[in-house]
């Protein structure tokens, strides 16, 4: 029944994300993705996918599109060919800005937890994800 509802609660809460939050500029995958490169800078994509657990073909579209959106910058890496990192550029740092703000808004526009109970939830989130 967990699962089940976890999918509940994301469906509740993605129904007006990508209009309240991404306003039309960004998408609730490259949202995402913008938010673990703030928090994980010079990452390559094969690290991002395993933290975000989906499938490197999955998160390969997502950065494309963030590419695309000028919200990510690709960089060689010196000693291995191969290899390129990842990180936010200033349009990217920029646009983390917003969605911070965006975000609080949402979570807090028609709330059914309070502040100590969202916190709550992500901790256990937290949990139940990385362990």
């Amino acid at each position: 029944m967990l699962g089940l509802y976890l999918h509940v609660a994301y469906v509740t809460v993605m129904a007006s994300f990508g209009s309240r939050v991404g306003h039309g500029e960004v998408t609730p995958a490259v949202i995402g993705v913008i938010a673990m490169l703030a928090q994980h800078p010079g990452i390559s994509q094969a690290e991002l996918a395993r933290l975000m657990g989906l499938e490197r073909v999955t998160i390969g579209t997502t950065v494309a599109r963030g590419l695309a959106s000028g919200f990510i910058e690709r960089s060689d890496v010196h000693h291995d060919a191969r290899r390129y990192s990842l990180s936010l550029s200033p349009r990217g740092q920029q646009m983390l800005r917003k969605l911070q703000r965006r975000i609080a808004v949402h979570e807090n526009a028609g709330a059914r937890l309070t502040p100590v109970e969202r916190r709550h939830l992500r901790r256990l989130l937290d949990k139940l994800v990385y362990g």
